[in-house]
């Protein structure tokens, strides 16, 4: 029994909210719907998204959630089985800001029978449109959709062609159509030929078969052996077919597979489609989560709105054992619904594994969205997050290397639009300090890097990246008003992932899906990388002395001197003949040796 509330709460009333199961809707100062929720106990739920004292206590898009909540609406139910049933069914009327939304991956392709045509042709397809056509698959690959297709063709006949000609084609006189352009067919024959093409691809070839075989049988004791010859040559085409495909289950039932992976604020769930005991496809779909999501619920609404789409046909759901608690919630929701669908876990090992492939192949998609991922949503996220101006495209980084502070190094990456730029990437000696001193180091790569720009007047940073806490922070900071410039800083610690601003007192903390934190990550540890790797080539000096070797009038002091006064980058690259010269290196040996140097500059500088 649904009982609704009809007044409402404020964000300052969440503790008179009932503590019974229920739904609720937080609307925004416009009394649009921004998020449905469901809970076992509404006041301790709703009221817990009130009660984090600061921003690093939320993730970055729950803050956001919150802050644009004026009003609640809830709606008790006996229990939380209704809640999440009735969740389900607001979402997909309301479509919340921030609910999740799951999209069709169309990374497989289909066949297609357009019905809408009198006479219906057969087609590859890789778009399954909301129309009267019947669509079958997803399929594993393309070859095996052409090879289906060839088989339709040579068994049943069916158009191919996108315009019906004037005259009969090709495919006619080689007994591949049955030319319904030039009406060598009534559409009633035609349509029966259609009938038997949907039950093979429904995955009914039993059907078929027994059909196919009493239609033989009757040719036969009829005296038609031609036609009784024809249609036997179809069956052993299906069944020679059927063999090649691989059987999953013993049990000869309908059922979809669904796994899942969550990573990274996103979502993908793949559906694996058995049929009559056979695998005909599978199908993937994904996510991006708006909020903290809990899987359970997660795979709950997936399932119920995958439900609405599906052929229908399944009488199995069958998820992983650690999602069983949907499993009472979803069987109420179908039985209701007339549906004679039931979701269950798997039952013996040969479904375990095909749980397990489903798994596989959701990472494998999972892999594939992140590669293609668009960071401006990440771009856009570190604006919001951190109140610049104006979006961060061009973000430079920094890091330390050093033992003991000897022969320390100060690595500079810069990113631009999420993707390293790296004919921009700087290495500097350290100068300053002879002892360990990450502060002043910062505070000396960051004085001369934006030195440098200033008085080049060149363009600078949206936002540069310190690799440390708040102490790091501060040293870049210190260096930026003593070259009186205006530049946004951060500081990224690596322990919690916490982010030091200069105008707020606690670090912020995000969501380890965040795509800021990870745009974030990516700058940092290509410092880091960039930073250690140049650095490991001035440790080895006996690997630098080498290089050397073998020049004629550079011998161990030479190459002493060389080490001493040379093996800097900022040197390095501007380095002359002239510079070696004034150092007592001979003018041939001093060519030879400036050549060395500027291989080990550029080494440095593509690392």
């Amino acid at each position: 029994m649904i009982s609704e509330n009809k007044g409402f709460y404020l964000p300052s009333e969440v503790n008179s909210l009932p503590e019974k199961p229920g739904v609720y809707l937080m609307k925004d100062a416009k009394g649009i719907i921004i998020y449905v929720g469901k809970a076992k106990n509404l006041k301790k739920r709703v009221s817990s998204y009130f009660q984090k004292k600061n921003d690093s206590e939320y993730g970055v898009k729950t803050r956001y959630l919150v802050d644009n909540i004026a009003i609640i609406d809830t709606i008790v139910l006996d229990n939380e089985s209704e809640a999440l049933i009735l969740e389900a069914n607001l979402i997909k009327q309301y479509m919340p800001k921030y609910n999740v939304s799951f999209k069709d991956n169309k990374f497989y392709p289909f066949i297609a029978l357009t019905m809408r045509d009198d006479f219906p042709r057969i087609l590859f397809t890789r778009e399954r449109r909301r129309d009267s056509s019947l669509y079958f698959g997803p399929y594993t690959n393309a070859r095996s959709v052409r090879e289906y297709i060839d088989l339709i063709q040579r068994l049943f006949r069916i158009r191919t062609c996108v315009i019906m000609p004037k005259k009969e084609c090709i495919l006619y006189h080689i007994n591949r159509c049955t030319a319904p352009c030039i009406h060598k067919i009534s559409r009633e024959e035609y349509m029966l030929h259609v009938k038997e093409a949907v039950e093979l691809l429904s995955g009914d070839s039993h059907i078929l078969l027994k059909k196919l075989e009493k239609d033989m049988k009757e040719s036969a004791r009829t005296l038609l052996f031609e036609k009784a010859q024809s249609i036997k040559e179809k069956i052993d085409a299906i069944r020679i077919f059927e063999e090649s495909q691989s059987v999953f289950l013993e049990r000869n039932i309908n059922a979809d597979f669904i796994s899942m992976t969550a990573h990274m604020g996103r979502a993908v769930f793949v559906v694996t489609t058995i049929r009559s005991g056979k695998m005909i496809g599978k199908r993937s779909y994904s996510a991006v989560l708006q909020l903290e999501e809990d899987l359970t619920d997660l795979m709950f609404d997936f399932l119920l709105e995958y439900d609405r789409d599906s052929d229908g046909r399944q009488e199995l759901y069958i998820i992983d054992e650690k999602y069983s608690r949907l499993i009472g919630p979803a069987n109420t929701y179908f039985s209701d619904k007339g549906r004679k669908a039931k979701v269950i876990t798997p039952e013996d090992d040969k479904e375990r594994s095909l749980l397990k492939m489903a798994l596989e192949n959701a990472s494998l998609h999972m892999n594939q969205i992140l590669s293609k991922v668009d960071t401006s949503e990440g771009l856009r996220e570190l604006q919001e997050i951190l109140d610049l101006d104006t979006l961060p495209m061009r973000i430079e980084g920094f890091d330390i290397a050093d033992i003991l502070g000897l022969h320390a190094v100060a690595s500079l990456v810069s990113f631009y639009a999420g993707k390293p730029e790296k004919q921009n990437y700087r290495i500097f000696k350290i100068r300053s300090k002879s002892t360990p001193d990450d502060f002043a180091m910062i505070n000396e790569a960051v004085s001369r890097r934006y030195k440098k720009l200033k008085d080049e007047d060149r363009e600078l940073p949206d936002l540069v990246l310190i690799d440390g806490g708040r102490g790091q922070l501060n040293a870049a900071l210190e260096a930026i008003a003593g070259l009186n410039l205006n530049l946004n800083i951060v500081s990224l610690a690596k322990k919690n992932e916490e982010i030091y601003t200069p105008y707020r007192e606690r670090p912020v903390i995000l969501s380890r899906n965040s795509p800021a934190l990870h745009i974030l990550q990516q700058v940092r540890d290509e410092t880091h990388r960039f930073a250690n790797s140049y650095y490991n080539r001035l440790k080895n000096k006996k690997d630098i002395e080498s290089v050397f070797d073998g020049i004629k009038g550079i011998g161990k002091k030479r190459k002493q001197i060389i080490l001493e006064n040379f093996l800097n980058y900022d040197i390095m690259k501007d380095l002359n003949i002239d510079c070696l010269i004034k150092k007592g290196i001979p003018p041939a040996a001093a060519q030879a040796a400036l050549e060395k140097i500027k291989l080990i500059a550029n080494n440095g500088e593509n690392t």
